[in-house]
């Protein structure tokens, strides 16, 4: 159960901002009418008079500095992989947290102790009637001359964090994208699930549903694979941006936020929390073996799957095998062993104090943590945030100072479930809620040819006048 409320002070406390002195009382003085009123009458127009127009800050701000700045703090942030709860991780929040300090913000860590899965053990093989066993690598390969393939040797093996450990070894039905709906029509068909390795592709729905649909439907794992026809449309990595063949896309399988120890309230130090057994047992985890495998993989157990031929779009693209529905005869033996542990996450959290209403806060966010290097996704985004840190720091010696407060937030173990940033937010719950003014959020700063964005309907013409006044193509 969470705590009680009222013993819950910590969601009181303003972050990082000290309380204003009082003022001294003032003296008593008789006072000539005409001095006040040449005062009253300066002070009304000073701001016509000496202070900048809005529009002179922000031409000033898009003037300083240079995206050279930013480049560096994106290769500083990317120079190891860096899962939530490893020392790479902290490095990278000791890059984010001097750079802060060093700008003379406010500055401080707020670490949270919260469930976190690694992986152990994994193994899976492929079988069938008159046929030799594969064993799949479960590796992804570099390329020739990778700088970074001796730093790739500290990526975390592919895995889907919070899978059940356990083993299963079954004939394969192939799900489609594992919606609800590619069960229904499994079921039409007559194909049974129960106790059947589910093959589906990722896209249309998140990892988590596409396990817990299997686990649904009766299967005793699941195996999710990359399919080319919908990653890797053109020349893929390094030639081009696209999926290589041995590519495999990591993930949470967890549907919920936050820590799964601490539903609903702050996993701040000393709190109460379910066991681990309790959180895992929760139908927000996926509750069987899975993991995810690349295109090839996929391909090639697609290729041992027999049964009805799949719909035409249920196929996959130019190349690709035909897809059968199954079950067998291809048969996989999955095993997978994880470690769900209590581990230290830290967020870092940032002020520049408003100067009309300092009560209100403007919070502007993104998270640090990557299942890999995480370029694009999250660190473009907290170079990004950086370099807006940076420049906000150089506009305050020219006098500006903001209406409001901004927060500026580096999020830890966002890829697990939101694990980081909600648990902030559960701590200083009824603080945020009276008064925070907006929230921005950018994982992603740089990523393709356009502006993709989305905003609650209050934030939708401000999107708009942004993305017409950069020259940008959004959506």
């Amino acid at each position: 159960m969470p705590p009680p409320l009222g013993h819950d002070d910590s969601c009181l406390r303003a972050p990082l901002i000290p309380a204003t002195p009082p003022l001294p009382p003032r003296a008593t003085a008789r006072l000539h009418p005409l001095p006040l009123l040449v005062g009253a009458l300066f002070a009304a127009y000073y701001h016509l008079l000496v202070e900048p127009a809005p529009s002179y800050y922000q031409s000033l701000f898009l003037s300083l500095g240079s995206n050279d700045t930013a480049a560096a703090h994106l290769r500083a942030l990317t120079v190891r992989p860096h899962l939530a709860g490893t020392e790479a991780n902290a490095l990278a929040a000791d890059h984010v947290v001097s750079t802060l300090s060093s700008l003379s913000f406010p500055t401080r860590v707020t670490p949270y102790e919260v469930l976190l899965s690694y992986p152990v053990r994994r193994s899976l093989s492929l079988s069938a009637p008159g046929r030799d066993t594969t064993a799949f690598a479960l590796v992804q390969d570099t390329y020739p001359g990778d700088p970074y393939a001796a730093a790739s040797a500290e990526v975390v093996p592919t895995f889907l964090a919070y899978a059940a450990s356990g083993s299963a070894a079954a004939e394969v039905v192939y799900a489609n994208y594992g919606r609800t709906e590619d069960y229904a029509y499994l079921a039409s068909r007559g194909v049974n699930v129960t106790g059947k390795v589910a093959l589906a592709r990722y896209g249309k729905v998140y990892r988590g549903d596409i396990v817990k649909n299997a686990r649904d439907a009766g299967a005793a794992a699941a195996v999710i694979f990359t399919d080319p026809k919908d990653y890797t449309p053109g020349k893929a990595f390094p030639d081009g941006p696209w999926m290589p063949p041995t590519g495999v896309q990591v993930g949470s399988t967890f549907k919920g936020v936050g820590d799964p120890t601490t539903p609903m309230w702050a996993s701040s130090e000393g709190c109460e929390r379910v066991s681990v057994a309790e959180a895992m047992a929760t139908d927000d985890m996926p509750g069987i073996p899975a993991l995810p495998v690349s295109g090839r993989d996929g391909e090639e157990i697609l290729r041992l799957v027999g049964g009805d031929v799949a719909p035409e779009d249920w196929q996959g693209g130019e190349g690709a095998p035909v897809y059968h529905l199954g079950p067998g005869p291809a048969v996989l033996n999955l095993s997978y062993t994880g470690n769900e542990t209590l581990a230290t996450i830290q967020n870092v959290i940032s002020v520049i104090e408003g100067k009309e209403e300092p009560d209100r806060y403007v919070i502007l966010g993104n998270h640090r943590d990557a299942w890999t290097f995480g370029a694009a996704d999250p660190n473009s985004g907290t170079a990004a945030l950086l370099e807006l840190a940076e420049r906000l720091s150089k506009l305050q010696t020219k006098g500006w100072r903001p209406r409001r407060t901004i927060i500026l937030c580096n999020w830890d173990a966002e890829e697990y479930g939101l694990i980081g940033s909600t648990e902030w937010v559960e701590e200083n719950r009824a603080m945020l809620t009276s008064r925070t003014v907006a929230y921005l959020n950018v994982d992603v700063g740089v990523s393709g040819s356009g502006l993709d964005a989305s905003a609650t309907p209050q934030l939708d013409e401000l999107l708009k006048q942004a993305s017409k006044k950069e020259g940008s193509k959004s959506r």
